[in-house]
């Protein structure tokens, strides 16, 4: 008997331990991509200044900024009053600057004595913040920064193995000291990551089996940071902007005021533009980490805690076409973003001065439109369109939402692009590359949407060594890691038939001495590769051509400077 109840005790355990093991990314992910947003806290002695954090630090003197710790004393400080802020303004969950590049710490280490507990406030703070979250059910993060621009071990030839082990502990140190962590946002500022991203993500794996790694540990290249995923990640982090629509997990971070850290005289951006800015990360499938930098005292700036409460309750009123759903099934267009939860789509109308949306027709029948309120919009569907009206008198300042009931669940259903805004044959059309950058925001498919924040860049070379840059001091701008990506590449479109194209158009953003030297444009004769045009620089390139049918078309990129963008590559019929 004793026997058969210890297999049966053995067999719950192991598998218990095989659920644990198994968990899926899909899984690890649900929470945080149902949040759809959360606060990101960037702190620490900087605020005394009112500086951007670490970035400032070489222009206001090392020596200075590094002792800035000695009088840093936020007596104001309290941890519940910022848990109550981030759940009164909509936020889902928090993440703190553990330890920014500079090196200072906000938890209290045994690592270094450039900490949180060697000021005159002495209390840590990443402890304080911790219980306090999960005394309220809010899940509490860390931002991480791998490098350290005070410790003179980072990247240093003959000590950086000594400082990798440094970084592994305070990883460890923060993953299990503070009960469950939800996320791990590691940043990239430059330079490759000086310890071996493996050795992180593994760690933060076996401390937290459920814990969301973001995707800046193996970068080398800010673009890299924005829309590569990898091996040791589970999300892209594009910083500063929207990018569209994303397949792949993502989370844009950026700014409700214009500094990463506490600044002097600085203000909010408007309700309309911060709300804004998560609809269109929500429409576009991502989430949004939205920051607020807390000033030397402890508090966060009340026109800043104002405005996160002003977006708090307009969510409130909005919530069910926010949280817990997926962007879609209509992709973002300028005038509008959608959000859908089983068999209801969300259609938010970004234009106030719009009173009629004239949609891409949907493969689903609409059974009932109303706005959140339940008053009723007017709607045709037809096999080519989908029509809305909405009441004159209803229009929100911020955006109007329309409830589409359909007959469907409608995860099912592709994702469904505007209209071109631009005409072009190529539009959405199947894209390929021989290489690209990222999943998403700068894959093939950027060069065809008609939208010019997004780009096609060119990937890494496969035969490259990059692990043996871990721990090195080279910047992404150096020759070294540049040589790392490819010298040539090409970006293909299919158009599904043959079609008479009399025109093509390029357009590249050029940054930094980045840009394309030497291109050809081609057609594919359905034997071979037949030349087009040629050209020394993209800039704002087109070109009328006798027409041509072809289904497939290529641009070959055969020599380039730096980390250039294409923004679009666009075809045209015949005039």
């Amino acid at each position: 008997m004793k026997k058969t109840l210890l297999i049966l005790l053995l067999s719950c355990l192991g598998l218990e331990a095989f659920s644990q093991n198994t968990i899926t990314v899909a899984q690890r992910l649900k929470w945080w991509q149902d949040s759809k947003m959360g606060l990101f806290i960037h702190w620490g002695p900087v605020s005394l200044i009112g500086k951007e954090i670490s970035w400032s630090r070489e222009g206001y003197g090392k020596a200075k900024y590094d002792s800035l710790y000695k009088r840093f004393n936020p007596t104001r400080f309290n941890a519940k009053e910022w848990v109550a802020l981030a759940k009164a303004s909509g936020m889902k969950y928090m993440v703190l600057t553990a330890k920014h590049h500079d090196g200072f710490c906000l938890f209290d280490t045994k690592t270094t004595d450039y900490n949180i507990m060697n000021t005159p406030f002495g209390r840590d703070v990443c402890k304080e913040l911790a219980q306090a979250a999960h005394e309220a059910n809010m899940p509490i993060c860390w931002y991480f920064s791998v490098a350290d621009w005070k410790d003179p071990d980072c990247r240093n030839p003959a000590t950086n193995a000594v400082f990798a082990d440094r970084v592994q502990e305070q990883v460890r140190e923060l993953l299990t000291n503070y009960g469950k962590i939800g996320l791990l946002w590691i940043d990239f500022e430059g330079g490759p990551s000086p310890i071996e991203p493996k050795r992180v993500y593994d760690l933060a794996r076996k401390l937290q089996p459920e814990i969301i790694i973001n995707n800046r540990l193996e970068p080398f290249t800010p673009d890299e940071s924005h829309a590569y995923i990898g091996k040791y990640a589970d999300y892209a982090t594009p910083e500063g902007f929207v990018a569209g629509y994303g397949k792949v997990p993502w989370e844009t971070c950026t700014n409700m005021g214009h500094q990463w850290a506490w600044r002097f005289n600085d203000h909010p951006r408007s309700l309309k533009e911060s709300l804004h800015t998560l609809l269109r990360c929500v429409g576009g499938n991502g989430n949004l980490l939205f920051n607020i930098g807390p000033d030397s005292t402890g508090i966060f700036p009340t026109e800043f805690a104002d405005r996160a409460r002003e977006m708090g309750a307009w969510i409130a009123k909005n919530e069910a076409a926010v949280y817990n759903t997926k962007g879609g099934v209509y992709t973002p267009a300028a005038d509008y973003v959608s959000s859908f939860r089983d068999n209801k789509v969300y259609l938010h109308l970004l234009n106030a001065a719009k009173k009629e949306l004239v949609l891409p027709a949907m493969p689903a029948k609409i059974t009932g439109a109303t706005l959140m309120d339940g008053t009723k919009i007017a709607f045709t569907q037809t096999d080519k369109s989908v029509n809305l009206t909405f009441p004159a008198n209803k229009i929100d300042s911020v955006a109007t939402i329309a409830v589409l009931t359909t007959d469907r669940n409608m995860a099912g259903i592709a994702p469904i692009i505007p209209f071109s805004t631009t005409g072009s044959i190529a539009y959405a059309q199947k894209a390929t590359a021989s290489s690209s950058v990222g999943q998403f925001y700068h894959d093939p498919t950027a060069a065809f949407d008609d939208n010019p924040r997004t780009s096609w860049k060119i990937g890494r070379r496969k035969d490259a060594d990059f692990m043996k840059f871990y721990g090195t001091n080279v910047h992404y701008l150096s020759k070294e890691v540049m040589d790392m990506y490819e010298p040539s590449g090409w970006l293909e479109v299919d158009l599904g038939r043959p079609q008479l194209v009399g025109k093509v158009k390029l357009s590249e953003k050029t940054y930094r001495d980045s840009e394309v030297t030497k291109f050809e444009v081609l057609y594919h004769d359905g034997k071979k590769w037949v030349s087009l045009a040629t050209g020394n620089k993209i800039g704002a390139w087109e070109k009328t051509i006798a027409p041509i049918k072809a289904q497939k078309f290529r641009l070959a990129i055969l020599e380039h400077k730096g980390y250039f963008e294409v923004t679009e590559f666009q075809l045209f019929p015949p005039e």
